[in-house]
């Protein structure tokens, strides 16, 4: 037997990350092409959440929204009825009274979002940055 003599040659040890690139440019474009599919809506039924108490310093503003979409703000123990762009006047003056306040919108559950939206959006316009909604719990 004839033993050669030979060189050890240095191994590399590489990955090939070519296969890699490859299956991150096709998930890449899976998610490119679903994601603008999985913005748009559908009507759902919103469940009841668990309601936790707010940790809240001064008493928020309560805005109320009855079943057939007439705004009121509560002042103390009553509610004065208003219309939207009362709402608008009237939240800006109390805005501009205490800018830290907080508004909380408290409507029916059979009311068109519609009428929740256009009432946020007002009082947002103003100023007011510190919003929220009123649910109700789970029934027993």
């Amino acid at each position: 037997m004839i033993y050669r003599l030979a060189k050890k040659k240095n191994l590399k040890a590489e990955i090939n990350v070519v296969p890699y690139i490859d299956v991150m440019l096709v998930l890449l474009i899976i998610f490119m092409i679903l994601s603008p599919l999985l913005i748009q809506g559908i009507e759902v039924d919103l469940p009841k959440t668990d309601t936790t108490k707010m940790s809240i310093q001064n008493e928020p503003l309560v805005i109320s929204i009855d079943e057939s979409g007439n705004y009121f703000i509560n002042v103390g123990e009553e509610s004065l009825a208003i219309d939207l762009d009362e709402l608008k006047r009237k939240s800006k003056v109390i805005y501009d009274a205490n800018p830290e306040i907080e508004v909380v919108f408290q409507s029916d559950k059979d009311v068109s979002f519609d009428f929740v939206a256009k009432a946020m959006a007002s009082v947002q316009s103003v100023g007011i940055s510190k919003i929220g909604i009123v649910t109700s719990g789970y029934e027993n």
